[in-house]
């Protein structure tokens, strides 16, 4: 009897999903835990994985939209173990891999095939790799006892940087300026020389954000407030105990730290932020849940810091890196990205002087930092120069007052320019 792959609960705000990649190809055989597919939705990446070893028949393309409880494949436990035949149907099966990057090799100067030992591949990842040149080496296996999947090689094509793109794309003298890094990686289409434009359709998760985010600009009524903080104070205590920090509690001090104690700091001062609207009420949180916004190369996501009042500069530390691995390695629950009223975004990693972020549904403010520049400014009627760094806090005005929102962000920037605040907690 099969069991059928089903698409899980995610929350109870989330109804369809997009499935964006098969892990494992129709056929093959698959063990319990092993990862199936990758899932996407509004909110969050992850990982579907067997509740069962068998044989995999999937029923849904890659790339189509899905709902919750759907089933999207099933697997017939009683052909767990028979690899061989599995294998062979699969490779026979199998669509043509999807051209990701794809750019002809020159003539005499195309790169060799790979030497590396292809024997330990099944037939199709074995065809994938050697078709596109590729050493099985610098492939990151994810499946059980670091077996390379399909899905590896398909991330590694997609990378921008990938040597083996790099070196079957010689420079010619038409070519263009290389453009700067973009803050999100992904796949990288390859443009004519001379064309002027290039379409593409927007992906159903990607329609999905732009319909949420004109939702929150429809819905709220959003106003940003701006101040600036003098961060030299801050770069020289980190400067100062980085190091026997780091080697005290296993994790690095961070700029981040200071500031979800600066927040938390803020809203015990001023709790009309620490608050949303359900209905036709007001609900003050009395608990200090901050969402951090993490950067990816699956898409920006919002996990929560749960009761950062609670912990230590080192706990706050190792809790944002625990979930940037999760976010990374796509293992975020929907428990993970819940709960928080307020955000905090640093845009600065990127570059960004100065933005208006937006707000978080269903948090009612956010907390925007950018990047430090050295600037002059009058401290003491003199002119000196000082790291300062801009900061902006969009909020629903229609429950914070602009009192409330200016009152918060200043109380930020004194706990920042006087960080022995954070630590007598006055």
């Amino acid at each position: 009897m099969t069991v059928d792959v089903t698409i899980p609960e995610i929350g109870e705000s989330i109804n369809e999903g997009f499935l964006a990649e098969w892990s494992k190809q129709d056929g093959a055989t698959v063990a319990a835990e092993d990862p199936l597919l990758v899932l996407e939705t509004d909110k969050i990446t992850m990982n579907v994985t067997a509740e069962v070893a068998g044989r995999l028949e999937i029923l849904v393309a890659e790339g189509e939209s899905v709902q919750v409880g759907q089933v999207v494949a099933r697997i017939d436990p009683t052909a767990a173990g028979d690899e061989t035949p599995i294998a062979a149907e699969a490779e026979a099966a199998e669509p043509p891999a999807p051209a990701v990057r794809e750019v002809p090799p020159t003539g005499a100067d195309a790169s060799p095939a790979p030497t590396a030992d292809l024997s330990d591949l099944s037939p199709a990842v074995r065809r994938l790799v050697e078709e596109n040149k590729l050493d099985p080496s610098a492939i990151k296996g994810t499946g059980k006892g670091g077996r390379i999947l399909k899905g590896d090689v398909l991330a590694l094509m997609k990378t921008p940087t990938t040597p083996a793109a790099e070196a079957s794309a010689p420079p010619t003298a038409s070519e263009a300026p290389p453009s700067p890094p973009t803050p999100m990686p992904g796949p990288t289409a390859v443009v004519d020389a001379g064309q002027r434009q290039s379409r593409k359709p927007m992906s159903r998760l990607r329609r999905r954000l732009a319909e949420r985010l004109v939702q929150v600009q429809q819905t709220t009524a959003m106003l940003t407030t701006f101040n600036e903080a003098d961060m030299s104070r801050v770069m020289a205590l980190r400067s100062e105990y980085k190091d026997s920090f780091t080697k005290r509690y296993g994790v690095k001090l961070g700029f981040m730290s200071f500031f979800v104690k600066a927040v938390v700091d803020a809203l015990k001062t001023v709790p009309e932020v620490n608050a949303f609207i359900e209905g036709d009420e007001i609900v003050t949180n009395h608990y200090y849940d901050i969402g951090i916004a993490v950067s990816s190369e699956h898409g920006l996501v919002v996990p929560v810091i749960r009761d950062a009042d609670r912990l230590s500069m080192a706990g706050v530390e190792s809790a944002i890196g625990e979930l940037a691995t999760k976010a990374r390695d796509r293992t975020l629950g929907i428990s993970d990205l819940q709960g928080a009223v307020f955000t905090i975004t640093n845009g600065g990693i990127f570059g960004s002087l100065l933005s208006t972020p937006i707000l978080n549904p269903p948090g009612s403010a956010i907390l925007g930092m950018h990047s430090i520049k050295k600037r002059p400014i009058v401290v003491d009627d003199e002119i000196v120069i000082r790291p300062v760094m801009q900061l902006a806090v969009s909020y629903d005005h229609r429950i914070i007052d602009g009192r409330e929102a200016v009152t918060f962000l200043k109380r930020i920037v004194d706990c920042l320019e006087n960080p022995e605040r954070l630590l007598l907690e006055i």
